[in-house]
């Protein structure tokens, strides 16, 4: 039976715990991983609308294509009209991926834009305000129990030198 290095050095885990002092840091990277993770969603949906827009190209070229070949045809009756649906279902299914390209740009990129714009505010020497509040609070809330902790540490390292 194995035991972890956490389970072995409970000071270790103190260490690492969120609520000793100054281990705050990770909640307050969260606003940058969080702005960077707006600006990736929004290069995710451009990429997916270049890819319903190349289909919707697609799918209009090929049925341009073949739209004179049915016309042309002899074909009538129920096998012309079922060829001519056909490709008329591919021009709406084009149509519909088409505007699923523009509501992936102008719609959905937009609003998350706008709301990491209104969300994030960068300072001016990097950084946002959002982080600095966040840390500036964590920091003042710390205060009065790393006071306390520094001085059980204390006392605590002059019992063990007595």
């Amino acid at each position: 039976m194995s035991t972890s290095s956490s389970e072995n050095n409970p000071e270790d885990v103190n260490h690492r715990s969120f609520w000793m002092p100054g281990n705050y840091h990770r909640t307050v990277k969260r606003t940058e991983d969080a702005f960077q993770a707006c600006n990736d969603i929004v290069v995710c949906f451009q990429e997916r609308a270049r890819l319903e827009r190349q289909y919707a190209q697609q799918l209009n070229e090929w049925s341009n294509k073949w739209k004179p070949v049915v016309d042309s045809s002899p074909l009538y009756g129920s096998l012309l009209k079922a060829w001519q649906c056909f490709l008329s279902s591919a021009d709406r299914l084009a149509s519909l991926h088409a505007s699923i390209c523009r509501s992936l740009v102008s719609e959905d990129a937009d609003r998350v834009r706008t709301w990491q714009k209104d969300t994030f505010h960068k300072k001016v020497f990097g950084g946002f305000k959002e982080s600095q509040d966040i840390e500036t609070g964590f920091t003042r809330a710390q205060k009065p129990w790393a006071k306390r902790l520094k001085k059980i540490q204390i006392s605590v390292h002059m019992d063990l030198q007595t």
